[in-house]
C-alpha cells in the first residue's frame, strides 16, 4: 500500500470513530459531550476550520436546546440526545422544522433574530451531512423564517458616555462591600468600558485580547473576530493612556506582562487574588452593574436599554455622526456585509435633514 493510500485510510478511519472529542475539547466546551456523535464530529470539523470558541459554544447550546424541544414533544422521559442515531435524525422533514419555528415564536416567545440563529445552526449541520453524502436533502432549506424588523440602534451620546465613565470612578456612594470591589477593579472596569466605547469591540473580542495584541508604538490593537477573521483597530492616545493606567494600578505580581497574558484580569474574592483573564459573563455583569449605578445618579439615562453590545453601537454612531463613511465603519466593526453597517445610516439621515433645514435661499 502506498503512503497516499495510507493517508486515505487514516481519513476513513477518523470518520468511522464515534468518540472524536479530545480531553482539551471536552474541557473547553460546555455540554458538547451531551450531543450525538455525528454532531460532535461536525463541531470538531468546524473547530479544525478555525471557527471561534464563541461560535462553537453557541452551536452547542442551540443543538442542546433543539433536543430539549424534541424530548418535550416526544414525552419520552428516557430520551437522551447523546443516544440519537444519525439514521433517526435524518428522518426530520420540513414540516417538523416549521413546527419548531412556531414553538420558538409562540410558546417560547423568542425574538426573530434568535429563532433564525437556532434554525441556521440546524441548516449548517444538514449542509455538512449533505456534503459528506449522508443524505441528499436539507429539510431546512426553503423553510419560511421570521422577518427581522429594522430598528434604529440604541446608543449613548458623547455626554452620556462621559457620565457613565465618571460614575465608575466615583466611589462616594458605594457601600463597604462595593468599595472593597472597587478598590480592586475600578481601573479595570473603567478601561473595559472606555475601550468598548472607543474601539467598537465585541465583548467576546475584548475578553480574548492578549498583551501581544496591543501595539503601543503603532497605537493599535489586533482583533480576531467572527469567522476567525483578523482586523486592526487604531487607538487614540487617550485610550492607550487609559490601558496603561489600568495596568499600572494592578499589583506587579498579577500585572499582565507576557505576550500570551490576557490584557484584562479578573478577581476571585473567595481566594482573594487576581485571576488570569476574565469571562464574557463576568464582563457583561460588570457593565450592567455600572450602568445601573449611572441610571441611579442620572435619571435621563433610565429610558435607555443599554447593554455591552450597545456600547459598540455608541462607537459606530459617533463615527458616522462625525462624517466617517459606512465602509470605514464596516471595517472597524468587522462586519462581513456593509448591509449590517447600514443600520447606522440613520445618523447621516438626521444630518442631511438638519442641513436642509438650515439652508436658506431667500
Amino acid at each position: 500500500m502506498s503512503f497516499f493510500a495510507k493517508l486515505n485510510d487514516l481519513h476513513k478511519n477518523a470518520e468511522r470513530q464515534t468518540d472524536v472529542l479530545t480531553a482539551a475539547i471536552r474541557a473547553q466546551y460546555r455540554k458538547i459531550d451531551l450531543l450525538p456523535p455525528f454532531i460532535q464530529q461536525y463541531l470538531v470539523s468546524r473547530i479544525s476550520l478555525g471557527y471561534s470558541k464563541q461560535t462553537i459554544q453557541r452551536y452547542i447550546y442551540d443543538y442542546h436546546y433543539f433536543f430539549q424541544y424534541v424530548e418535550r414533544v416526544s414525552e419520552d422521559r428516557s430520551f437522551l440526545a447523546s443516544e440519537v442515531s444519525l439514521k433517526d435524525f435524518l428522518q426530520i422533514e420540513k414540516g417538523a422544522i416549521e413546527y419548531y419555528i412556531s414553538y420558538l415564536a409562540l410558546e417560547m416567545e423568542n425574538e426573530p433574530r434568535t429563532i433564525n440563529r437556532k434554525v441556521s445552526a440546524l441548516q449548517s449541520l444538514f449542509d455538512y451531512l449533505v456534503k459528506k453524502g449522508e443524505t441528499s436533502i436539507n429539510p431546512v432549506i426553503g423553510v419560511e423564517r421570521p422577518k427581522i424588523g429594522k430598528r434604529e440602534p440604541v446608543f449613548l451620546t458623547l455626554s452620556e458616555a462621559q457620565l457613565l465613565l465618571k460614575t465608575i470612578r466615583d466611589t462616594s456612594h458605594l457601600s463597604r462591600r462595593q468599595l472593597r470591589y472597587a478598590n480592586k477593579l475600578v481601573e479595570r472596569d473603567y478601561a473595559v468600558i472606555y475601550l468598548l466605547l472607543s474601539s467598537g469591540l465585541r465583548i467576546s473580542e475584548l475578553a480574548n485580547l492578549k498583551m501581544k495584541d496591543v501595539d503601543e508604538v503603532e497605537k493599535a490593537i489586533k482583533v480576531r473576530g467572527k469567522g476567525n477573521k483578523e482586523r486592526r483597530i487604531p487607538l487614540s492616545v487617550e485610550t492607550v493612556d487609559v490601558i496603561n493606567h489600568y495596568l499600572n494600578s494592578l499589583p506587579i505580581k498579577y500585572r499582565p506582562s507576557g505576550g500570551e497574558d490576557f490584557l484584562f484580569v479578573g478577581y476571585d474574592f473567595q481566594v482573594q487574588q487576581y485571576s488570569k483573564g476574565v469571562t464574557i459573563s463576568a464582563l457583561q455583569k460588570m457593565i450592567q452593574r455600572q450602568l445601573k449605578r449611572a441610571k441611579e445618579q442620572y435619571q435621563f439615562l433610565r429610558h435607555k436599554d443599554i447593554t455591552a453590545h450597545k456600547l459598540r453601537h455608541s462607537f459606530a454612531t459617533a463615527l458616522v455622526s462625525n462624517g466617517v463613511d459606512v465602509l470605514t465603519v464596516q471595517s472597524l466593526l468587522g462586519h462581513e456585509s456593509v448591509a449590517t453597517t447600514q443600520v447606522y445610516a440613520h445618523v447621516q439621515d438626521h444630518a442631511r435633514q438638519e442641513a436642509i433645514q438650515r439652508l436658506s435661499i431667500s
